[in-house]
């Protein structure tokens, strides 16, 4: 599976680099983006369109990673909480089987000599 994920990548790369170069003219162009929000208008400076790409998939590759971060986190905490009912859930289990083997009117060992 491993080496797989590594002719995955191999691809992903190969083919990323040659659409780079098929078009690097266009990609070589300059792009100036602006936001209008309640009045307040911002712009970007002049950049070239690939570079405003990378930066856009830098952002989103951020974003998931602080996202799949904070949902681990999430996960290992409730592992814990279960892990913790679970335990709690034994111990209960085996205090009421010995409880109830006590209150047995047959005692546990009257059954194995039989």
């Amino acid at each position: 599976m491993r080496y797989l994920k590594v002719l995955g990548l191999v691809l992903l790369f190969f083919v990323s680099m040659l659409f780079v170069v098929q078009n690097h003219d266009a990609l070589m162009q300059e792009i100036s983006l602006g936001l209008t929000v309640f009045g307040i208008h911002m712009q970007m400076p002049a950049t070239p369109y690939y570079l405003t790409i990378l930066t856009a998939f830098l952002i989103g590759a951020l974003l998931c990673l602080a996202y799949f971060f904070l949902e681990r986190l999430r996960l290992s905490a409730q592992v814990r909480a279960l892990k913790k009912q679970v335990a709690e859930l034994e111990a209960q289990c085996t205090s009421s089987q010995a409880s109830s083997l006590a209150d047995s009117p047959i005692a546990p060992d009257a059954e194995s000599a039989a």
